[in-house]
């Protein structure tokens, strides 16, 4: 049978809410993310310290993956140049979103991620914190339908409505029952 206690149901959706959060908050916690850094000689100077194969030089680190994204801001400029002019809407917004899902992918690619070193236990607890948070949150919402009516009320008055209907099934076999009976 399903409970009808909204404070409880409530309060056990905060507290899952909590376990979930914080579970999530320290397993992202041991995650180490990072942009792999290309250094690129320029060429200057001479000789042993110069930039043509010798130990120093003048140098420039840029990230890793993202020289050709400027090329990238010329369909987005402009298919936000044909959304603010009002003509060719749909091949606007196919550049737009295109072009910013082509940059988000660019900027993921580039990134590093690897997860710093952990205990068994550790990660356990992460995971169990993140399962019965989960767990917590969805059965205190389960006895509610998409009305925000609970379950139980739901059922007593679908019990109460087949009653009725009973009834009144029974009152119209008699009443035919009746009408059969006089011919």
């Amino acid at each position: 049978m399903a409970r009808s206690n909204p404070s409880g149901d409530f309060v056990q959706f905060l507290i899952g809410g909590c376990l979930f959060g914080a579970g999530g908050f320290l397993l992202a916690n041991q995650v180490l993310v990072r942009s792999e850094l290309l250094l690129q000689r320029t060429p200057g100077g001479f000789g042993r310290w110069g930039g043509w194969g010798g130990w120093g030089g003048a140098g420039a680190a840029m990230p890793f993956g993202t020289p050709g994204m400027g090329l990238l801001m010329l369909p987005l400029g402009i298919g936000v140049c044909l959304l603010f002019a009002g003509s060719y809407r749909r091949w606007a917004n196919l550049l737009i979103w295109a072009s910013l899902a082509a940059l988000l992918v660019g900027v993921l690619n580039s990134l590093r991620m690897s997860f710093m070193p952990t205990t068994l236990w550790q990660l356990v607890v992460y995971i169990v914190m993140i399962a019965a948070g989960g767990g917590l949150m969805f059965r205190g919402l389960n006895a509610y339908d998409s009305d925000g009516q609970t379950l139980a009320d739901k059922n007593d008055a679908t019990k109460q409505q087949a009653d009725d209907l009973r009834r009144e099934i029974e009152a119209l076999k008699a009443r035919l029952d009746e009408r059969n009976g006089e011919r």
